[in-house]
């Protein structure tokens, strides 16, 4: 995790933006040593310092490399390629997503996720924003961007961490495991980068929220609030299976077991791409990433997404 700044727990993000931190929690673990170690092997800038660098560099070396890729110009550029895509592309998503050359090159899986989600959208549809309390500005730059008119409900286990009023119209504390909605409530619903945290520590996010509900809770009442016709966009880390505590990364496997219950009452499309160095980030199939970790590509974020669209046939 110490290099995905996207899914970093706000805390941990506040801590490395004001400062070097030699406080290991900000890595994700109770141990310098372990910490500096998960650093070295994440961060391309650290990998080049001498072996017998002492943890206080790495961790320093670090806290330099999360402040610069947590600033406006990741935001930025985030913003720019996925709007260069969605605006020059062919697409007849699911089954067409024209991804440019060397896309997204060296950036994080959010430039694939925005775009998925602004294929899927329509004005006037009414939409639920699964985990934005703690959005970055990238993904805040989309929903304001998005035609009008918009209906934007946002739900999060955690307080906003910023004014919520200019892109939804409602935010909502609480569990995706147990909502407040009736049945057939949206059009849309956005599970971007969230549900590999559902049943994991969350305590970086809320205190005490550890293991709240499960990822199969959170899918059954995700499908509930789906309208005939709707779909349910879900992102999510994925490669090989690697559990970080607070966030899993999804192998095919454990993704199958999740998705094959609902697979009787909806259509269940899939979609999986790769980043790597050369080529930034391409369509791939799911037996080519069975090897392929979190951490792989030090871009950032997740080294494989997939990316997996949910239609209530009902």
């Amino acid at each position: 995790m110490a290099a995905d700044l996207l899914r970093a727990p706000p805390d941990s993000r506040r801590n490395v933006a004001s400062g070097p931190q030699s406080e290991a929690k900000v890595f994700g673990s109770p141990k310098p040593k372990r910490a500096a170690a998960e650093v070295a092997g994440a961060v391309p800038e650290i990998r080049r310092l001498p072996a017998f660098a002492p943890e206080q560099a790495l961790l320093e070396r670090a806290a330099d490399f999360l402040r610069r890729k947590l600033g406006r110009d990741l935001q930025r550029e985030i913003v720019r390629e996925y709007e260069r895509a969605f605006r020059e592309g062919r697409h007849d998503f699911p089954a067409r997503v024209d991804l440019p050359f060397r896309y997204g090159k060296h950036l994080p899986e959010r430039v694939v996720e925005l775009l998925l989600a602004r294929l899927t959208y329509e004005p006037g549809m009414k939409v639920l924003d699964v985990g934005h309390a703690n959005g970055m500005e990238c993904h805040l730059a989309m929903l304001r961007s998005l035609p009008s008119p918009r209906d934007l409900t946002g739900i999060d286990i955690a307080e906003a961490a910023y004014d919520t009023s200019s892109c939804y119209t409602k935010s909502i504390r609480g569990s995706i495991g147990a909502t407040p909605f009736g049945d057939e409530t949206f059009d849309l619903i956005w599970c971007i980068s969230s549900l590999e945290h559902v049943g994991m520590d969350n305590s970086g996010y809320v205190q005490g929220e550890v293991g709240e509900t499960t990822p199969e809770a959170a899918l059954s009442e995700m499908v509930r609030l789906l309208r005939p016709g709707g779909c349910l966009l879900i992102t999510v880390p994925f490669g090989r299976y690697e559990d970080h505590g607070w966030f899993r990364n999804f192998d095919e496997a454990r993704l199958q077991r999740l998705l094959n219950p609902v697979r009787r009452r909806t259509t269940v499309q899939e979609l999986y791409y790769q980043h790597t160095r050369t080529s930034g980030w391409k369509a791939a199939e799911p037996r080519d990433l069975r090897t392929v970790g979190y951490r792989d590509q030090g871009n950032a974020g997740a080294a494989a997404l997939a990316a997996v669209l949910i239609t209530n046939r009902s």
